[in-house]
């Protein structure tokens, strides 16, 4: 009786708890494996690690989701039917100057079109002008198709006042608030602070303001003169709203 006693208990009892540890630590092991790979997206999905863990998602590189490395803001990728729409809304007219297409540019896309370097050479000839279409595609990182032209134009012309020859007389107050918009672009061009990017934002200045009175119709030269002080400082779009 004591060699059942001993074969019917200890080892079939050591045996069977061993082999369901081992088995629970074999069904623990591969499914807390693929349920690790799984959300962290690792490509080896055999070591993942603390350092590739699913903590920080956002951090991984992904060609869907890219996001801004600096505000963390997710960029929307376009498409080639996006890219198209956008080339047929924002290409420059025949009849168009580079400042007032720069107007109209910004009224359209303003910082909101974000493109890569891949996305800016499928646009296409934006401009008409072989040296603004070249720089705006040299940029490889995203970064807004606005920040692109501006330093395009920047590139293409000496200063400001070549940009402001473009300008022509105006008749109506609607085409006064353009010259006087673009003369806020071309100030931008040509600026050191990358924080105004907005044209209405822009500081008119008694200078801007003498060149819109002198592009302007003659019986209105006396009221748009007193119109703008030199001591006041208003932005464009202030001045605007006053014509």
């Amino acid at each position: 009786m004591p060699p059942d006693t001993q074969s019917g208990v200890k080892p079939p009892d050591t045996q069977s708890e061993a082999e369901a540890t081992d088995d629970t630590q074999s069904e623990a092991e591969p499914t807390d494996t693929k349920s690790e790979a799984k959300s962290t997206g690792t490509r080896s999905g055999i070591q993942p690690t603390s350092t590739q863990s699913g903590a920080q998602p956002a951090a991984t590189t992904s060609g869907a989701q890219p996001t801004a490395a600096s505000a963390g803001d997710t960029i929307e990728s376009f498409s080639l039917k996006d890219l198209r729409g956008l080339r047929k809304d924002y290409t420059r007219r025949p009849d168009e100057s580079i400042i007032s297409w720069l107007v109209r540019l910004w009224d359209a896309a303003g910082e909101a079109t974000i493109l890569d370097g891949t996305e800016a050479r499928h646009l296409g000839s934006l401009s008409h002008d072989p040296v603004i279409d070249q720089e705006m595609m040299r940029e490889a990182s995203p970064c807004s198709l606005w920040e692109r032209v501006l330093g395009s134009v920047a590139q293409r012309y000496l200063c400001a006042d070549d940009l402001y020859m473009q300008q022509t007389q105006w008749k109506t107050i609607e085409q006064g608030i353009q010259r006087l918009r673009e003369m806020a672009v071309a100030e931008i061009v040509f600026s050191d602070d990358i924080n105004t990017r907005n044209p209405d934002l822009v500081s008119c200045t008694p200078v801007m303001w003498r060149k819109l009175v002198r592009l302007g119709p003659q019986e209105y030269s006396s009221a748009l003169a007193i119109m703008k002080r030199d001591e006041t400082e208003e932005t464009v779009l202030d001045m605007a709203k006053k014509l």
